[in-house]
């Protein structure tokens, strides 16, 4: 058995403490206001989960070497959590060398029961602009999984429907999003697959699916498009001709919405 030094306790770490220990904090890599934020809002929602087995760890020398960001959060939030605190732990370790885990990775393992299309990436894109669209802060895990949980009767309507393969430079977050407000807004599901198929597949039926192959055209010509409000906007926008069974060629960026955000 290996002789060590290093000690384990569960203890209550509350904003002053956090504050001490961040004090010996000159060996991390550089800190992420991003996920600072994001576990701000777990904490001050008390959705924290105390019991992960996760540590902050010093060093020999009194030196903090993993936790940072958790001790951070806590100083900012104004909030004491029960932590596991590891004390002595190698001066010559390396920290932090393992592949993050994704927020889909998170869902994953904190609700295996989900659907698949409820833990992939593309569905954490459309959840996080679902939830913050107005200001984009940091959205957690935890937060996609309770908004999943109180509208997962809605959300089923759409998601469940909607195939879920991927094609390259079509399936992507902005699409499903654009299709998803529309659905919300009224159009029906039906319409909004025999949409979706012509986009993945290229195959019309007749001038009345002009404006989604040049929509699929522009998807094709151009990288990924991210979810902003004119490519939004455009998907909508192609939507809303096909609809209406207009010929058009082309695919445009209206100034507003045709189909608004959704209310939850």
């Amino acid at each position: 058995m290996t002789n060590t030094k290093m000690t384990m306790n569960y203890e209550l770490i509350t904003p002053e403490i956090a504050s001490d220990l961040l004090e010996n904090n000159d060996v991390n890599r550089k800190i992420s206001h991003g996920a600072v934020t994001a576990y701000m809002s777990d904490m001050l929602a008390g959705n924290w989960d105390e019991n992960t087995g996760a540590s902050i760890s010093l060093d020999e020398s009194g030196r903090l070497r993993d936790g940072q960001h958790r001790l951070t959060a806590i100083v900012n939030a104004g909030v004491s959590l029960h932590m596991w605190v590891c004390r002595c732990v190698s001066e010559d370790g390396i920290y932090d060398n393992n592949r993050k885990r994704s927020t889909s990775d998170q869902i994953t393992i904190m609700r295996s029961d989900f659907e698949p299309v409820y833990r992939n990436t593309r569905y954490v894109s459309i959840a996080r602009v679902l939830i913050a669209h107005t200001d984009r802060r940091p959205v957690t895990a935890k937060e996609i999984i309770d908004f999943t949980d109180k509208n997962k009767d809605t959300l089923d309507g759409f998601f469940l429907n909607i195939p879920q393969g991927t094609v390259p430079k079509i399936s992507l977050a902005v699409v499903h999003l654009a299709l998803f407000m529309a659905y919300m807004a009224g159009v029906q599901i039906e319409d909004i697959m025999q949409f979706y198929e012509v986009l993945c597949t290229g195959m019309g039926n007749g001038p009345e699916d002009y404006p989604i192959i040049a929509y699929r055209n522009y998807l094709k010509d151009n990288s990924a498009p991210p979810t902003t409000l004119p490519e939004i906007g455009r998907c909508q926008y192609s939507l809303k001709k096909y609809l209406t069974k207009s010929c058009t060629k082309r695919t445009i960026a209206p100034k507003d919405l045709i189909f608004q955000w959704p209310e939850f």
